[in-house]
């Protein structure tokens, strides 16, 4: 069992250390088709959307790209993401920490939030991905689990 010193290092950390960088980002008046080629040219599912200062309002995710094309395909060229963006955006400052981003993901039901600098600007994209890795490599590796890797009869013993 990891130690409570431990979780408490890990939610602590500053958001730095574990978001992803660059951001990649979309203006805000962006379709759809240019949101999924931006994410498609970052290998990434979701992407910041800057205004015209390039000041971030908020995270796209795939799924509302998906969900959008699936409720009217013609929306990939005539819907700008700005009307698809959460009513509070998913947005922290540098000085966050892991404690602040998760708390933010489990208040707001998102996936992904974006880190910004002093001025606003999108700097970092921290997902859940990266809030499991950072707990994944938390936990003692257990040299008898590791033997038991390939084997997919082992999650049943």
């Amino acid at each position: 069992m990891v130690e409570v010193s431990v979780h408490r290092e890990l939610v602590n950390e500053y958001v730095t250390a574990v978001m992803s960088e660059p951001a990649p980002w979309v203006p805000a008046d962006a379709d759809l088709l240019q949101v999924l080629a931006a994410m498609f040219r970052a290998g990434r599912r979701h992407v910041a959307v800057i205004n015209g200062s390039g000041k971030c309002v908020g995270v796209i995710g795939d799924r509302v790209v998906a969900a959008a094309w699936a409720n009217n395909p013609a929306a990939l060229t005539l819907v700008p993401v700005r009307r698809l963006l959460d009513v509070r955006p998913s947005i922290v400052r540098l000085d966050a920490t892991v404690a602040d981003v998760a708390r933010l993901m489990y208040a707001d039901a998102v996936d992904a939030v974006a880190v910004v600098d002093r001025h606003g600007h999108p700097v970092g994209m921290v997902t859940a991905t990266d809030l499991i890795a950072l707990i994944a490599r938390a936990i003692p590796t257990d040299p008898a689990a590791d033997d038991d890797a390939g084997d997919p009869d082992s999650r049943r013993r």
